[in-house]
């Protein structure tokens, strides 16, 4: 049996036992359809909505930021604005807008570059250049989606399904 991308990222997201991997399973067609049209890698998209939200539609932190992909509706206008109810009560909606702000945060300020699109995503257009040294939380920010991301794409490698623990504790005494 040949199985979808989005079922293969199901597949990674409930072996690793990600917080609300049924919820994140439901939605993994429209993370791969917005991910293709942005051209952003739907495993990118999946661990980014995991560290932003946890998988959690009605999650709102305090700086603002709403949804699966925590979108603040006041910097989302350039990409045409958003309520932050609206993307709370609307998952596809939420995940569209994250991969096409994403998408802008890699390929027009990042140039390419994933680590500084992840950057500013985070924490806006302070990531490039000496800013980028002074910018620690948003180094952080792209360093646990890179993070979880290397972890949903050893899950989908064939023969590796079930071993995220042991790359874990690899990870963790490795000098």
């Amino acid at each position: 049996m040949i199985m979808t991308y989005a079922e293969l990222i199901c597949a990674a997201v409930l072996s690793i036992g990600m917080p609300n991997a049924e919820y994140a399973c439901k939605h993994m067609d429209t993370v791969v359809q917005y991910s293709e049209k942005y051209n952003i890698d739907p495993t990118m998209l999946t661990a980014l909505i995991y560290v932003e939200s946890r998988w959690n539609p009605k999650a709102e932190s305090k700086q603002g930021a709403c949804g699966l992909t925590q979108v603040i509706p006041k910097w989302s206008k350039k990409f045409g604005y958003v309520s932050c109810r609206q993307l709370k009560k609307n998952p596809e909606m939420a995940i569209r807008k994250g991969a096409q702000i994403l998408h802008h945060w890699i390929y027009k300020y990042g140039r390419g570059d994933i680590s500084l699109g992840l950057c500013g995503y985070n924490s806006g257009y302070r990531c490039r250049g000496k800013n980028r040294k002074n910018n620690k939380r948003g180094v952080r920010y792209a360093k646990l989606v890179l993070k979880m991301y290397r972890e949903l794409e050893l899950e989908m490698t064939p023969g590796c399904m079930n071993r995220s623990r042991w790359y874990t504790i690899w990870l963790h005494h490795t000098p």
